[in-house]
């Protein structure tokens, strides 16, 4: 299993990338957008879409699981996800797991976007760039934790 600071890291990474490609979408997103087939559109939607799939999973995969193990000294490694979501969310560190089982949701639905129609893309969409932000607070609130516990305090 990767490093706590590790997959810090690398979800820092994730948050920039879905930055910088929900800066080069426009706001609102409409179907004309989609019927221009704009390349560069295209890319920043791909972009958005990756980075927000990989950091979903390496979040709910990875990341909570090591921060309940190292900064929260619990014995999760054989736990399923859902037990890890509720204990975080004892302990104050996620606000609700029913949240991100949303989160994983609309995650599910971006995988599969080749289904949905231009409308329902945009409906998902624009609440999974809402959900970054979401994300965003999670993982500083972890961060900051795990940086607190390194200094003693």
């Amino acid at each position: 299993m990767r490093s706590l600071d590790d997959l810090i890291s690398e979800c820092g990474l994730h948050f920039l990338a879905l930055q910088e490609a929900m800066a080069r979408c426009p706001r609102p997103l409409t179907v004309d957008h989609f019927a221009m087939r704009d390349p560069a559109l295209i890319a920043a939607l791909d972009q958005f879409a990756y980075r927000f799939v990989k950091l979903q999973d390496l979040i709910s995969v990875q990341l909570f699981r090591r921060f309940a193990l190292d900064v929260l000294h619990e014995p999760v490694e054989s736990l399923p996800v859902i037990d890890i979501l509720n204990l975080l969310e004892r302990y104050g560190y996620l606000p609700s797991a029913a949240r991100w089982q949303e989160i994983r949701e609309i995650r599910n639905q971006i995988t599969h976007e080749y289904r949905l129609d231009p409308g329902e893309l945009i409906v998902t969409l624009d609440i999974a760039f809402g959900m970054v932000a979401e994300m965003s607070k999670i993982f500083d609130v972890l961060n900051e934790k795990r940086s607190s516990g390194r200094s003693g305090t």
